[in-house]
């Protein structure tokens, strides 16, 4: 685990949204970690599903939880409160959120990140949500810092080599051209090469060049097609 774990922690959960009132979190109190909160255990032993202000209720108890947790605190701690949140309060805000806190866990609290669950985790969010007003549903928004769990999934993807599952996306959406973005082009001429697809690669490599021509942003990429496309035509 790496060495600055817990600060990685405690500023994910300091990154976006849904202030918490200080008053509040000092009503929980650092010992909240030993005993559980009377509200999260209370709404815990509630049927499912909960209704929306149980679920607010308890996504709001739990986040205040969170954050009074101490410097010792381990990110199964954080892992298992968030899922809490994206299974029992699934209509909040919060469980969009968590998703994305606990993929951020996932991908900064460990040696190595932890490919294959940030892939379970994502490919539920994407199944589970259509919309989000928290994240963006866009593979490359056009805010940068903007969290994207398309674009985590498919980082994860590449990772792990199931290079497939990011062709599978992109066929599925080819004759939505019109709403590319200009790295979209190039992700999945990518993903087409490293597949075995390579005649499918040649004609989005050459789309993207198409699309990208005179953009001096992208010239690293551009050199990386123009070589591909070079290449896979000697094939």
């Amino acid at each position: 685990m790496k060495i600055a774990k817990t600060a990685v922690i405690l500023i994910a959960l300091l990154g976006i949204g849904f202030g918490i009132a200080p008053a509040a979190s000092a009503a929980v109190g650092t010992a909240g970690q030993e005993k559980e909160n009377p509200t999260i255990e209370a709404l815990l032993k509630k049927p499912s599903p909960l209704s929306l202000a149980d679920q607010e209720a308890l996504g709001r108890a739990i986040f205040i939880k969170l954050s009074d947790a101490d410097d010792e605190a381990k990110p199964e701690f954080f892992e298992r409160y968030y899922k809490i949140v994206m299974d029992r309060c699934p209509d909040t805000n919060r469980a969009h959120e968590s998703y994305w806190r606990l993929t951020n866990l996932y991908t900064q609290a460990y040696d190595e990140p932890k490919n294959a669950e940030i892939v379970k985790i994502l490919e539920q969010f994407l199944t589970r949500y259509k919309t989000s007003t928290v994240v963006s549903m866009k593979k490359h928004p056009d805010e940068m810092l903007v969290f994207s769990p398309i674009a985590r999934l498919h980082q994860a993807y590449e990772a792990l080599g199931q290079h497939g599952k990011i062709v599978a996306y992109y066929d599925k959406i080819a004759g939505q051209e019109a709403g590319f973005a200009i790295y979209d082009y190039f992700d999945y001429a990518s993903a087409l090469d490293k597949a075995g697809r390579t005649k499918d690669a040649v004609v989005w490599y050459e789309k993207f060049l198409k699309k990208t021509e005179g953009n001096d942003d992208v010239d690293f990429m551009r050199e990386i097609a123009q070589d591909r496309i070079k290449e896979l035509k000697k094939k």
